[in-house]
């Protein structure tokens, strides 16, 4: 009797142990894990392709230039097919904020919350439906200062940069992009905090 049991508890773990494999397997395969680290460097210059120069003077490398990683966070925002978690201290960058609103008029579910709702650029998306949560009340002798965006519950860009054109035009920042699921839920989960506190 003793070793059935035995030998039934063997096959359980087995069994556990090789669901679990399998489970990772699927995971690893279709589940590609990307990240990507972008760096802003106070005033450098545009790339020749953004500066419209057809022959090649001194180049300026791609990874360089403000406009090209500013077209690497335009490109995840366009990505975007369900939701848009906003969390952002300042947003009045036109180009960051157009991609906002399409991804609206896309059908998009976008939510903001803000620290401030003082500028044209967060007015308009609040004119055309965008729903916002602002710092006020009791909470606002504090400065929500956080800058991360949700895509579709799967993937976060955070890092130092408020989305201001001095930000990234001027100002040393840094961008950190994953969608490692283990990164995601805590700021899945703090942008719920807020948004609830901030109601």
């Amino acid at each position: 009797m003793k070793s059935i049991t035995t030998i039934r508890l063997l096959g359980s773990f087995t069994l556990a142990c090789c669901s679990a494999a399998f489970t990772t397997l699927l995971y690893n395969y279709f589940h590609q894990e990307e990240t990507e680290v972008l760096f802003f460097y106070g005033t450098l210059p545009l790339c020749n392709l953004h500066r419209n120069i057809t022959t090649i003077t001194t180049t300026i490398q791609n990874n360089e230039c403000f406009q090209c990683k500013l077209n690497i966070i335009i490109g995840w925002l366009n990505k975007s097919k369900k939701t848009l978690d906003i969390c952002m201290y300042m947003l009045n960058h036109e180009l960051l904020s157009n991609a906002v609103i399409d991804a609206y008029k896309r059908g998009v579910s976008v939510r903001i919350i803000l620290n401030e709702d003082n500028l044209q650029t967060t007015w308009k998306m609040g004119n055309i439906g965008i729903l916002k949560r602002v710092n006020k009340g009791k909470h606002n002798e504090h400065l929500m200062h956080h800058k991360f965006v949700i895509i579709d519950n799967k993937k976060v860009i955070l890092g130092s940069l408020n989305w201001t054109k001095v930000s990234v035009r001027a100002n040393w920042e840094n961008i950190f992009i994953t969608n490692n699921c283990e990164l995601v839920n805590p700021f899945r989960q703090e942008f719920q905090r807020l948004w609830k506190q901030f109601n």
